[in-house]
């Protein structure tokens, strides 16, 4: 009986995607590179080597450039463009972002 779960390697995906955690300081920032709004309570929820997925209390939107550093600065800031946003049943808001300047850090994946 032929598998009919094998990969076949069309994953439509750049880069894999695991899942995250830990906190996030995020801010919406404007062009250069002033916050206008900060995202309270953000919390990663996966990760990849393009971009990350994280809620937060306070929504940005579509397009939005948004700056993230680790709590503990255990790692460099990097900055990343919303590309979806939805309302989650417990409040929060889900947004996926894409990695637009420096690395996602190692952290987010690995509690390193």
């Amino acid at each position: 009986m032929k598998n009919p779960l094998r990969w076949e390697g069309d994953d439509r995906r750049e880069s894999p995607r695991v899942a995250g955690h830990g906190r996030l300081k995020a801010a919406v920032v404007d062009a250069n590179g002033q916050t206008r709004s900060v995202l309270r309570h953000a919390q990663v929820v996966n990760v990849s080597g393009g971009g990350l997925a994280f809620t937060s209390d306070v929504p940005a939107e579509v397009g939005a450039t948004v700056s993230i550093r680790t709590p503990e600065a255990r790692a460099d800031p990097f900055s990343v463009c919303i590309i979806g946003a939805s309302k989650r049943g417990d409040g929060h808001c889900e947004m996926r972002a894409k990695l637009v300047k420096g690395a996602i850090p190692a952290s987010l994946m690995y509690d390193w």
